[in-house]
């Protein structure tokens, strides 16, 4: 499977206006069907999923209900237990 590398061009496509936020780093997923929420809460709206091994540039990190929570858009975050996704500082 080809990586998915978003660059800042894409990401202000997709996610309208996402890069002009600050870039913290990067969150590559490492299992399947990885839930894509509207907010760092495992009850929050289920916007889709993502598969490995998918590249993100994380804005920002939260912990909630036992999970690192990465936002990789407006309103969209993935949930890590620790072997979902592998995150690098920028």
């Amino acid at each position: 499977m080809e990586e998915k590398v978003l660059n800042d061009e894409i990401l202000s496509e997709v996610a309208g206006g996402v890069a002009n936020m600050t870039v913290i780093g990067t969150a590559t997923v490492i299992t399947n069907n990885l839930n894509i929420r509207r907010k760092p809460d495992k009850n929050s709206e289920n916007l889709g999923q993502t598969n490995a091994p998918t590249k993100y540039y994380v804005y920002e990190i939260v912990q909630n209900q036992g999970y690192i929570w990465y936002r990789i858009s407006e309103n969209m975050w993935i949930a890590n237990d620790g072997t979902w996704v592998s995150f690098s500082t920028k």
